[in-house]
Order: C-alpha cells, then structure tokens, then sequence
C-alpha cells in the first residue's frame, strides 16, 4: 500500500494516516505472471486490485484476435473501481510482467471510504489522473506519428515511474516485452522496433538489457508535443526537461 499511499499523495491533500483503515481491511495477496488474467470482459468483478509490484495491462480485444492496451498499470495504481457499482467489466486486465496485487473486496472497499471524505478526495482523485491518461492515449493513437507515439509513450512511463520512487531518472526500466508497446500504440512489432532505431540514430534514446534511456528529454519533448501536466505530478516539482527543482 506504500506506493498507492505515495502515489496518490503527489495530487491530493491527504493524510496518510487516513490510508490505515485501508491498509486493515481484509485482502488477499495475489501474484500472477506475464500473461494470466486478473480481470476478465464480460464478468462481473467483486475485487478491488491494487497493483503491489509489477505491471499490469488494461485492453480490449477483437474477435479477429486484434488487441489494443489502453493503458499500463504500474505500483500503486488501484483497478477495478467499476466493481463498487456491480458492473459488468467492459474490458480485460492481465499481468505484463510479474506482478503481485493487493485484492480487497468491492463492498469493504467502498464503505471505508464512504465513511472518510479525505480517503474518497484521494480515490476521486485517482480516477480523474487515470481519466487524464486514457484521453491522452487517445490522442497519442488517433493523432500522433509512429515517432510521436513511441516518444510520448517513453515520457508518460518514465514520468509514472518518478511518482512511485520519487526521483525522475533517464533511464526507463521496462519490466515488459516491446510487443507490449506495438498493442498500445496501435504498430506492429515491426514498425515500433524501426521507431525506436531512428530515435537512437537521432540520439535521443538508446535501448538496453534492462529498458531504454533517455538521451535528450528536451528534443524528445518537442518531437512528440509531450506536456506532462495531464498526469497531476506537479507536486514532485520536475523540471520540464530535467529532474526535481528545489523547494
């Protein structure tokens, strides 16, 4: 619960001691590996998931087999809040990596933070950042170029990453396969390998075992039109292009 707890306090006024009734409520801790499913279309979802470690992905699939990731989940990110309404998942979440997730009954859930308006500020919150984030991707696949996508997307996960350890570093650590990319930018393995190979001859990233770095931030920012204010970080005092300013 740490980084949900710090994750959410980068864009809420909120005491983390209102997280404690949370943090007691009944759970069950849950891994699944690379591929198994944690929500499924169609069914109805009791749970409330809090992604402890590990990645997760959010993605609809077609009946051609087609699949299009709608966002990537990462430490401290909370799914699936449609359960508190009863609903029917209109959409499917797997594991991307190794992930270990915090599972909390829908009905617990709910009456705790109803009983607490700092804790419902806090989730109301989370769902306005996770909104933020679907209305980008839309923008990043519907209006973008395949340079574009893959750049925007790059800053977005290293800018998400920065909320859960506090500290923006050039260096993206991808815990997934860049297959994964190809599914949420809507490009074939192909075409994202060939992106990324003419954003390293420009010299504004370069690819490794563990991820990729960012070369040039800035050159990187303007080539995709990348304004980070969508993701509610302000708190963490980045600099556009560099790491935290001072107080």
């Amino acid at each position: 619960m740490d980084s949900l707890v710090k994750r959410i306090g980068y864009y809420s006024e909120v005491d983390s001691h209102a997280f404690e009734s949370i943090k007691r409520l009944t759970h069950k801790i849950e891994t699944r590996s690379p591929g198994q499913e944690i929500v499924v279309e169609g069914e109805h979802v009791d749970f409330v998931f809090v992604v402890v470690s590990g990645w997760a992905i959010r993605f609809r699939m077609m009946d051609d087999g087609r699949r299009q990731i709608l966002n990537f989940m990462l430490p401290g990110d909370c799914f699936d809040l449609m359960a508190i309404g009863r609903a029917r998942s209109d959409h499917s979440v797997s594991a991307a990596s190794d992930v270990t997730l915090r599972r909390i009954r829908a009905d617990d859930f709910m009456k705790t933070i109803s009983n607490d308006p700092q804790l419902a500020t806090s989730f109301w919150w989370a769902a306005i950042q996770e909104e933020a984030i679907l209305r980008e991707q839309i923008v990043r696949v519907g209006r973008r170029t395949a340079r574009e996508r893959v750049g925007h997307l790059i800053l977005e996960l290293n800018r998400r990453v920065a909320a859960v350890t506090g500290e923006l570093s050039d260096h993206l650590a991808l815990p997934v396969p860049q297959a994964l990319f190809a599914d949420a930018l809507g490009l074939s393995i192909v075409h994202v390998s060939r992106t990324l190979s003419r954003l390293k001859a420009d010299g504004l990233v370069r690819t490794t075992r563990a991820g990729i770095e960012i070369m040039n931030r800035k050159k990187l920012s303007e080539l995709c039109d990348f304004d980070s204010r969508y993701l509610h970080l302000e708190k963490l005092k980045f600099k556009p292009y560099g790491r935290t300013t001072p107080d």
